[in-house]
């Protein structure tokens, strides 16, 4: 009996010391972020569900229960906030806070999406005005899941919960470095995904809260928790997209689970771009103000069209590609060769990990592997890993950030 009972305390230990190094809560409060929703210098407007309150010096006005339809407008002098029978008028110096009194069941519409928060207005660089939403984190953050990453199957929760803490970590990193600044972050791809309150789902919202108040540190600050739909199998080293100093939990490596590469599951892990001859030209004219098809040729003349890839990073992608068309010749580095390859100003090449193939002589063939930059988490290898059963400490601190710890902060 005595020796069931050092079993049982040493297979008790042997479990307790794979669970994450998780620091117990010190703050019960999230902070709140400020997320700019838009910026635009004509009239625009907003729609207010459930009562919200704007406090000036001379009153304290009550506004959406007769008042809920109301125009943001430019003035001479500053802009104007009104309704059909309300005109607020404010200078070019001045912050319109509106506070909504029932922070869970007031919610405002932008642009046919719903968002919780205050609503904050004033005037930005040129004149434009700022529509800028300030909303509890988490609450934040159950919206940037769905906009983010797929939440509709109960087998994708680890990963959830890992998209949860780098989310959550990215924010809160961009709120310390924008302290001073009106906003913290951008609703869209340049920082994070911030979704329509319409969008929301069980699953997103209970990862988030699962994950209340947790972040990925290094060392003794937060971790850079960049993340990416699919890398195609291989990451990629962060000083090779944007440069600067080298990580140590971000070097280009493969990325796989059992004998198969992570994110193979993707609908973009390998795809194919066709583009013709006359495509080419008509992108090289809207990027170099150059055509050689526009020409008026006295006789027949001979167009050459030659792309070659002059440097590739360790993981594969294409680093710097020359282009040499006609009488000109430019080389394209990074995120500007995925964005010369845009038709129609729409999309960009999902991604750097590609190769080029003539088919004819008026046809390039493009096969790439992977969407996004493929620095830090990739979403679709975390999905993967999440039905595999990897639970989300390990995806994050043993697959995508090693060296890396968690940490509760609230």
């Amino acid at each position: 009996m005595k020796y069931k009972i050092i079993l049982f305390l040493f297979l008790s230990l042997l479990i307790f010391s794979c669970q994450p190094r998780v620091k117990p809560t010190k703050v019960s409060r999230a902070p709140q972020i400020k997320v700019l929703l838009s910026r635009f210098n004509n009239v625009d407007s907003i729609r207010l569900e459930g009562r919200y309150s704007l406090q000036l010096e001379e009153a304290l006005y009550e506004l959406g229960k007769k008042n809920n339809f109301f125009y943001i407008s430019p003035s001479k002098s500053g802009f104007k906030f009104y309704s059909d029978n309300r005109l607020f008028v404010f200078n070019s110096n001045a912050t319109v806070t509106l506070t909504p009194e029932n922070a869970q069941d007031s919610h405002f519409e932008f642009h046919k999406n719903w968002y919780k928060g205050k609503i904050i207005l004033m005037l930005g660089d040129q004149q434009n005005i700022l529509l800028i939403n300030q909303i509890d984190l988490e609450e934040y953050l159950k919206t940037v899941l769905v906009g983010e990453m797929p939440s509709n199957k109960d087998s994708y929760f680890e990963a959830l919960k890992a998209q949860a803490i780098c989310a959550r970590t990215y924010a809160l990193e961009r709120m310390k470095k924008n302290a001073e600044k009106p906003f913290h972050v951008y609703s869209d791809v340049r920082d994070q995904v911030y979704a329509s309150l319409k969008r929301q789902t069980r699953l997103a919202s209970a990862a988030v809260q699962a994950t209340r108040g947790v972040v990925l540190m290094y060392k003794d600050r937060f971790a850079r928790t960049y993340f990416h739909s699919t890398c195609g199998g291989m990451l990629e080293d962060i000083t090779n997209y944007w440069g600067g100093d080298s990580i140590p939990y971000l070097k280009s490596r493969k990325d796989i689970v059992g004998h198969q590469f992570a994110c193979q599951p993707s609908p973009h892990f390998r795809w194919q771009k066709t583009f013709s001859f006359k495509q080419i030209d008509s992108l090289f004219q809207i990027k170099f103000h150059k055509s050689g098809l526009s020409r008026n040729p006295q006789d027949t003349i001979a167009l050459h069209l030659t792309l070659k890839v002059l440097q590739r990073t360790a993981s594969g992608r294409v680093k710097s590609l020359e282009i040499s068309y006609a009488d000109t010749s430019v080389v394209l580095n990074n995120f500007s060769i995925r964005k010369f390859f845009s038709l129609n100003g729409k999309g960009a090449l999902p991604s750097l990990l590609f190769k080029m193939q003539a088919v004819n002589d008026s046809t390039l063939l493009i096969s790439g592997a992977g969407y996004g930059h493929g620095v830090g988490m990739c979403q679709w290898g975390a999905l993967n890993m999440s039905e595999q059963g990897f639970k989300y400490y390990d995806i994050l601190v043993n697959q995508y950030f090693p060296g890396t710890y968690l940490k509760e902060i609230y």
